[in-house]
Formats: C-alpha cells, sequence, structure tokens
C-alpha cells in the first residue's frame, strides 16, 4: 500500500496556552518520541517533530492512517504525563496534501500568531536537523523538510510577508535604528522586568546592543534577568543616575505612576553633555512623563505611536499574502509530482510480480506434461500476454502520474482490487 502522510496539530488556535506549556517536547524528548515510532508495532515509516511556545505538531509517514492520532496521544501520556483525553484540546489533523501545504505555510510565516513571524523558519530547520541526527532513513520527511525551509527561504526573499515589525516590543527596537546607526557601544535601560520588557530586551540584543542595566521594584525579577542576560540590576530609586549613562529608555512596568520624570530629564541633561536620548514609553498607564518629549535632546515615543507603525507594516504584509501562498501551492506541486512519482514505481513494480507469479504458477503445470521445446512455447506464448495484459494498466498509471491526476484513492484502488498488499514478490 502506498505511503501517507498524517500530521497532528496542536497549536495556539486549538490549545491553550497551559496545554501547550505541558506537550511542549525538547530535543531529547522529541527524540524519544521518534525512537517510540520506530518500534516495529507502531506501524510508522517515518516521524518528525516541531515543537514551539505556539504549537507542537507532529508528522508521520505511514502505510496505513490506521490510528496515528491515538498513539500520538499515547506518548505524550507516557512522556509528559498529559492525559490529552481528558484535556480540553481538539487538535487539527491533516493527511497528505492538507499536511503539506500546512508546513510550507508555517514556514513561511503565514500560520503564525504573528503573521509573516521569522523565527519559525529557524526552528523547522533544528527540526530536520534532528532527523537528519537520527539513526534512521527518513526520505520522505527530508525532502518534505528540505522544501519547507525552500517555501521559507522563497517567501522571505520574493514577497515583503515578513518585512517591517508587527509586535510593539520589536517595533520598539527597530525604532531605534532613526536615531543610532550602530549598537554594539550603546546602553539600554530597561523600566520593567516582565515579559514584554524581556522580550524587547531580546530584540536589541540581536540587533547588537551588549549592555544592558534593569531597573525594576521586585529584586528577585531583575536580578534574575540580569543574571540571564549578563546585565546590570539596580532598583527604581536609582533610575536618575542611571539616567545618565544610559542611550535608550525602554518604560515597559503597569505601574499607575510616571517612573522618569521631566525634572529627572532635566538633571541627567548637563552630565550627559548634551548627548541624544532616544526614550520609548510602551507601558500602560506611561511611565515617563509626556512633558520630556519637548527636550531638544530628547526623542520620546509612545504606544500609539508604535501602535502606528505595527499596523501598517501589519497591513503591508496581509497584502503580500496571495504572493505568499502562490509560492506555498508551486512548491507543494512539486513535492506532489515528486511524491507520486514515489507511489506509481512500487505499484507498477508490484502489479507486474503479481502478474509475473501467477504465470510462472500456470505454467509449472505443464514441466512434466510437454517437451522442452513446447514448454519453451508456453514460456514464451504466456510473456507475450502478461505484457499486453499489463500494458494499459501500466502506461494508463505512467500517464496520469505525468499528467498530475493520479491520487493516492486511485493507487489504493489498484492495491486493492488485486490485494497487492498481501502479495510477496518471493511467494513462487
Amino acid at each position: 500500500m502506498p505511503d501517507t502522510l498524517i500530521t497532528v496539530s496542536y497549536n495556539y488556535q486549538n490549545t491553550s496556552l497551559d496545554l501547550r506549556d505541558r506537550i511542549t517536547l525538547s530535543d531529547d524528548e522529541a527524540l524519544r518520541f521518534i525512537d517510540a515510532a520506530m518500534e516495529p508495532s507502531a506501524g510508522i515509516k517515518e516521524l518528525a517533530v516541531i515543537s514551539t511556545c505556539n504549537r507542537t505538531e507532529i508528522y508521520g509517514v505511514l502505510g496505513e492512517p490506521g490510528q496515528f492520532h491515538e498513539w500520538v496521544m499515547q506518548q505524550f501520556l507516557e512522556l509528559k504525563q498529559v492525559d490529552l483525553k481528558k484535556e480540553s484540546a481538539d487538535p487539527t489533523i491533516f493527511h497528505y496534501n492538507e499536511s503539506v501545504e500546512h508546513l510550507f505555510g508555517v514556514a513561511g510565516g503565514l500560520k503564525s500568531m504573528m503573521l509573516g513571524e521569522n523565527q519559525i523558519l529557524s526552528q523547522i530547520k533544528s527540526s530536520y536537523d534532528l532527523i537528519l541526527s537520527c539513526p534512521y532513513s527518513f526520505p520522505i520527511l527530508y525532502h518534505l523538510f528540505q522544501d519547507a525551509i525552500r517555501v521559507g527561504k522563497s517567501i522571505r526573499t520574493n514577497t515583503s510577508l515578513c518585512r517591517g515589525s508587527v509586535s510593539i516590543s520589536l517595533a520598539a527596537a527597530e525604532l531605534s535604528r532613526k536615531i543610532y546607526a550602530k549598537f554594539s557601544n550603546l546602553k539600554v535601560l530597561l523600566v520593567g522586568a516582565g515579559k514584554t520588557a524581556e522580550l524587547t530586551l531580546i530584540h536589541f540584543k540581536e540587533m547588537g546592543v551588549v549592555d544592558f542595566i534593569i531597573a525594576n521594584r521586585g529584586q528577585q525579577r531583575r536580578q534574575y534577568l540580569a543574571n540571564k542576560y549578563f546585565a546590570e540590576a539596580i532598583p527604581l530609586d536609582e533610575l536618575g543616575p542611571a539616567l545618565i549613562r544610559i542611550d535608550i529608555v525602554i518604560a515597559a512596568t503597569k505601574s499607575p505612576d510616571y517612573l522618569i520624570t521631566l525634572d529627572q530629564i532635566k538633571q541627567a541633561i548637563p552630565s550627559r553633555k548634551h548627548r541624544s536620548l532616544l526614550m520609548i514609553d510602551i507601558s500602560s498607564p506611561r511611565n515617563i512623563e509626556p512633558q520630556i518629549g519637548g527636550l531638544p535632546e530628547v526623542f520620546l515615543y509612545n504606544m500609539d505611536d508604535l501602535d502606528k507603525v505595527v499596523a501598517e507594516n501589519l497591513a503591508k504584509r496581509k497584502k503580500e499574502i496571495p504572493a505568499a501562498e502562490l509560492i506555498v501551492q508551486e512548491i507543494a506541486s512539486e513535492f506532489d509530482d515528486w511524491f507520486k512519482t514515489l507511489e506509481v514505481v512500487p505499484t507498477i513494480s508490484k502489479l507486474t510480480g503479481y502478474f509475473e507469479h501467477i504465470r510462472r504458477q500456470e505454467l509449472k503445470k505443464y514441466v512434466h506434461k510437454t517437451s522442452d521445446e513446447d514448454y519453451q512455447l508456453l514460456d514464451d506464448l504466456s510473456k507475450s500476454i502478461i505484457r499486453k495484459l499489463l500494458h494499459y494498466p501500466v502506461s494508463g498509471l505512467r500517464q496520469q502520474n505525468h499528467k498530475g491526476n493520479l491520487t493516492v484513492s486511485k493507487i489504493d484502488t489498484i492495491w486493492d482490487l488485486y490485494r497487492l498488499h498481501n502479495f510477496e514478490a518471493n511467494s513462487d
């Protein structure tokens, strides 16, 4: 029976954040998943895992789709002690073409919570590297993931789907490009130590900033981030002196008060020798006194400014969806052609072997009933009959495959009609 591709997808659209956290798989756990799939009793030929904060997906190649979803749930129960049957999660199951287009869409950023996200492509590359490191041969998944990476690169090269920030934290980081050309010698002050502040820090770090100060009311959280990113940690009452030393301020807290005031900045400016200061307030309510924006040395931006940037960039990305989807369809069609070649060759071989088996079995009846000369004539005659009987089925399969009309269901019908799944080529 021809192989088929199936995907079980737990993602941000069908699974809660809490459950996604509990079923996230590390590389070691993903390898254990793959090892379990290679047990003969599993009936799985190939397996790959993609696991991120927004999705955990299992890609399987099987001779029979069978109970793949149930097997996946059983593995999560054994490996993560999570009983998905008792959870309010209803994963999306993709079969063959849907599975291919889904993975290609994921690689291209079309399926991300943040449209056009770039990080997912590197995560797919990591999943591909993981199956390459396994002591198994996964030819179909190798080809599939190679094409997925090609889709991701093509969309990023030939469309604007992944260009321009569409998150507040990234917009805050990219906004600094308007003020500064180089980042390696800049010092950034983060006021706040929550998730938004940390994500903003990561974006600045990716741009080349290495020097950070983290100011936060809670000592434990600020010290945790400082240790994690090799930064300096200070309490909020030391903000005044810190303003003299920094180039960029990001305020990201939930404090109801102004944490940085006009008087503080005015006191810091002479010691700063009137150097430019970029201040970005992504707090709600605002933590930086608005009047500071009137100072000539200060560039002050708030949430409204960033929201406009994000909205404009998101609108631009949405316009690129049709072009990105066209790339997905083109490469999915190429994969489909390749996959169908894998299907038709073993089918033709199996069908030919089946007819040849019948011919030999019938010919054996006359081994001792005819002369050698007559037996040779029967042998030649039977070969000729088999060739003619197979001519139209074999040529038809090849033509339909070439034209792209050969579906998995048609192949399955042939296997079922001739019971090829029960036939062994060496069973003479």
